[in-house]
């Protein structure tokens, strides 16, 4: 005999049921507090590994692998650089993804929720941070009933007389910028001169007498096909590119080379640690960055 209330259960959904033009999924929520509690009910119902992107009405992202109701990885933050899961401590990492995921929520909304798969297969020791340890930790962050948006007018510049000259300091290249931010995920890494691929900084596994040491007619090779690519590619792409390659099977490590132009930087990183990689990126791409 079948249960009559699951037959209505089963005619409710198939009346109301409506095609999706796209996959993405509006996350209900009014407030900052409920919409927190929807990305925590979301994290604690997602038992098969996916890849969950959290985009909210301005841009911004929280892109997270999850499995067995555990955050494993974290691919894509709002701002600044994304918690390093094989250093960082397992409470820090709790508060971290805590603040993450408090910070989504209080982004203006709707939320949206994309879930994909995995780029790679998940690790047998990804044991990640548990739903319970980031609830806990979400416990610890207050959040306004409502959120309260005040308008600052811009104050008007100053503008200097055209008699004195202004002379402002120039700022540290990308590469360079990307080779510090690197720092983080690197195995091992290297910031080149584009021009003659002089060796500029190494680190890690790059540095002197590391196993990943180049020499400097490598690098000097490099630069010249780097120089080749930029004449190739002139009227179709500019300055700054980001190339990423990766081992075929997706195991192995895998090199980020940034390229600004004027000097290149390679970071030697484990495959699964691209989404760090794409993350510097995007940071380094804003206007703040």
């Amino acid at each position: 005999m079948v249960d009559t209330n699951i037959l209505e259960m089963l005619d409710d959904i198939g009346r109301s049921a409506v095609a999706r033009l796209n996959p993405a999924v509006t996350i209900p929520g009014e407030t900052a507090r409920l919409r927190r509690e929807k990305v925590l009910n979301t994290i604690r119902g997602t038992i098969l590994p996916r890849r969950l992107e959290f985009t909210a009405a301005n841009g911004d992202c929280l892109a997270i692998e999850v499995n067995s109701s555990r955050i494993t990885d974290v691919f894509r933050v709002q701002s600044g650089i994304a918690p390093d899961f094989e250093t960082e401590p397992r409470e820090e990492l709790a508060d971290k993804l805590a603040k993450l995921v408090t910070d989504i929520a209080a982004a203006p909304g709707p939320l949206e929720l994309i879930s994909l798969q995995p780029d790679t297969a998940l690790e047998a020791d990804d044991v990640g941070i548990t739903f319970s340890e980031i609830e806990s930790a979400c416990q610890k962050i207050e959040l306004p009933v409502d959120p309260v948006i005040s308008i600052v007018p811009d104050e008007p510049k100053e503008t200097a007389p055209a008699d004195e000259a202004v002379t402002e300091e120039p700022a540290d290249s990308l590469a360079q910028r990307f080779y510090d931010g690197s720092e983080r995920f690197a195995q091992g890494r290297v910031l080149v001169q584009a021009t003659d691929g002089a060796s500029l900084r190494m680190d890690g596994t790059c540095d002197e007498g590391g196993p990943l040491h180049p020499s400097s007619d490598l690098l000097a090779r490099f630069a010249s096909d780097l120089a080749g690519w930029d004449n190739d590619t002139a009227n179709v792409m500019d300055h700054p590119q980001l190339i990423v390659m990766r081992p075929s099977g997706g195991k192995g490590a895998g090199l980020a080379i940034l390229n600004d132009g004027e000097s290149f930087s390679i970071a030697v990183h484990e495959t699964r640690k691209l989404g760090a990689v794409v993350n510097l990126w995007a940071t380094l791409k804003r206007p703040d960055g």
